[in-house]
């Protein structure tokens, strides 16, 4: 069980968590778009860890619950940014299809 992600996202997610002052991150996915599912970031505070898988990240926590794992096992995460915008990529190796605009996916 993996996930990995770059310094650079690494440091985004710890910026947005100083904002948000927030604990951590919870990544999994929902259902949504042409392809079926879409990635889903949170930011949290405290969370029942029971049907989590818990990672630290030199020092980002980030919980998946294990029902999500099978869809985000050995994705990479990076950041993109340009003049005016910063977002997440997601490059995930499970993915078999995705829709035009990129923005959902399906295993």
């Amino acid at each position: 069980m993996k996930i990995n992600i770059s310094d650079n996202a690494i440091n985004y997610f710890f910026f947005l968590i100083k904002i948000k002052k927030k604990f951590g991150i919870k990544l999994g996915v929902k259902n949504s778009g042409c392809s079926g599912l879409k990635y889903d970031i949170k930011y949290i505070n405290n969370l029942n860890y029971n049907n989590y898988f818990i990672f630290n990240k030199k020092g980002l926590i980030i919980f998946i619950k294990k029902k999500n794992f099978i869809y985000l096992n050995n994705i990479k995460i990076d950041v993109a940014k340009n003049k005016f915008i910063k977002k997440f990529i997601f490059n995930n190796p499970n993915m078999k299809n995705k829709c035009n605009c990129g923005k959902s996916f399906s295993i």
